[in-house]
């Protein structure tokens, strides 16, 4: 790996250049997450619709408006994070 002194760069084009990285990065992290609805996120979490709304009041999960839908959106790694506290069935 080169240093930045072997580049002759400096710390302002450095700085510039991962910046870049970092956004094409991320723009291809957040192309693989999933949008999904409501009650998809209920299904894949297994959380109740007391969890989600409290999730979302807490800033865990933020609604995403789409162009063309009605209903609000998740994103699937956000509603992932979701805790969910499972009972123990007593027999």
């Amino acid at each position: 790996m080169e240093t930045i002194l072997l580049q002759s760069i400096t710390v302002d084009e450095f700085f510039e250049k991962m910046r870049a990285i970092i956004k094409e990065e991320l723009k291809s992290v957040l192309q693989q997450d999933q949008l999904l609805t409501k009650e998809g996120a209920l299904k894949i979490t297994g959380a109740s619709n007391a969890v989600f709304l409290k999730a979302i009041n807490d800033g865990v999960v933020k609604p995403q408006l789409v162009k063309g839908r009605k209903k609000a959106m998740y994103l699937e790694s956000e509603v992932l994070k979701i805790q969910v506290r499972r009972r123990r069935a007593e027999h």
